[in-house]
């Protein structure tokens, strides 16, 4: 289990799916894996900073991910809902 994984249920959240990137037919980003994360609500989202452990999984994220894109989706269709 990741950091991510044993840290998403604090707010009621957790991975769907993830998948490494192994290439992209256009563009330059350098992607080394996407995944699906649910959460209850948006505000569970916006309430990880603060949630406990919260503080140690941001620094974490920090030494690990270079570059991250996040895009909010509706969660009620497949494959973005629980």
């Amino acid at each position: 289990m990741t950091g991510l994984e044993a840290f998403l249920p604090v707010v009621g959240g957790k991975i769907l799916w993830r998948h490494p990137v192994l290439g992209q037919a256009v563009g330059i980003q350098k992607i080394d894996e996407m995944l699906a994360a649910w959460y209850p609500s948006h505000q569970a989202f916006l309430d990880l900073a603060t949630a406990p452990g919260g503080e140690n999984n941001y620094r974490l994220r920090g030494l690990c991910v270079e570059y991250a894109v996040i895009h909010r989706c509706t969660g009620d269709q497949y494959p973005f809902c629980p």
